[in-house]
């Protein structure tokens, strides 16, 4: 599974239990995991998780914004 740290803030959808959706911001210096199998990701997005929550992001942000995770 891949993991990304974020260099600068990105835009993120946050799905929520229920299928709700929150718009909001992760924070630069966040790990994120890829989701492999997430039926729940919005179209034209990559799914990822945080602290065990399900995101949509960009992916364009996600190459750009991010590196590899710091030991």
């Amino acid at each position: 599974m891949a993991k990304f740290q974020l260099k600068a803030p990105i835009p993120a959808v946050l799905h929520k239990p229920g299928g709700e959706k929150e718009s909001m911001t992760l924070p630069a210096g966040t790990v994120l995991d890829e989701a492999t199998r997430h039926s729940g990701t919005l179209e034209g997005k990559v799914g990822v998780y945080w602290e065990g929550r399900h995101y949509s992001v960009s992916l364009k942000d996600l190459i750009t914004k991010s590196e590899p995770p710091r030991p």
